[in-house]
């Protein structure tokens, strides 16, 4: 079964040292919720509770996964952390499918295949398999990276990513799936293709 979990729980993506939280960042998730003990967070810590706080989830939300990052525990991303343009642009291609029960994987597995430049009919049979659950395809799989770098080239046109580890590749595209701003996210994503 091939399937491509892209930024399922930010805790598996966010990762490497190139990629660390600025220290105005560090600041907002510090001054989030005064609540929450971020005293032991790590360099990656700090990147994946910046990606919260800056996500469309509610505050509620948002605390609750602050939480569990600090208590070390598994996440549940829950609430998908796409735009509603994004989700629209999915339901163009699935509008029977119903969006409560999709996993951010399947959201943004499927958002990567809407932008891969296939035939329409295409990317309703694939958008709709996706969500619906069902393995990928190598025709799929071809679609699926093609989107993904095309929403990269998104933030940074002239991005080269032939040198982009798949580490590296799920964290630019966690940072263009967050909350942060366009400014912030084409900033983020250039560093990581720069390196």
């Amino acid at each position: 079964m091939t399937r491509i979990l892209i930024a399922t729980a930010l805790a598996t993506t966010l990762g490497t040292a190139s990629f660390a939280a600025t220290d105005a960042q560090m600041q907002q998730v510090d001054g989030f919720n005064s609540g929450i003990d971020t005293s032991g967070f790590s360099a990656r810590d700090y990147t994946i509770a910046y990606g919260i706080v800056t996500s469309g989830m509610s505050h509620g939300e948002k605390t609750g996964q602050l939480r569990a990052l600090a208590a070390n525990t598994s996440m549940n991303m829950g609430t998908l952390m796409i735009s509603a343009a994004e989700l629209s642009r999915i339901q163009q291609y699935a509008p029977d499918v119903d969006v409560s029960s999709l996993s951010q994987a399947q959201a943004e597995t499927a958002l990567a295949v809407t932008y891969s430049g296939g035939s329409e009919g295409t990317i309703k049979r694939q958008v709709q398999n996706i969500l619906g659950g069902a393995d990928m395809d190598a025709a799929t799989q071809a679609s699926v990276t093609a989107g993904q770098a095309n929403i990269l080239r998104g933030y940074v046109a002239t991005a080269d990513l032939s040198g982009l580890t798949q580490n590296d590749l799920n964290i630019a595209l966690s940072v263009a799936y967050s909350g942060m701003s366009r400014s912030d996210k084409t900033q983020q994503i250039e560093a990581l293709v720069n390196n």
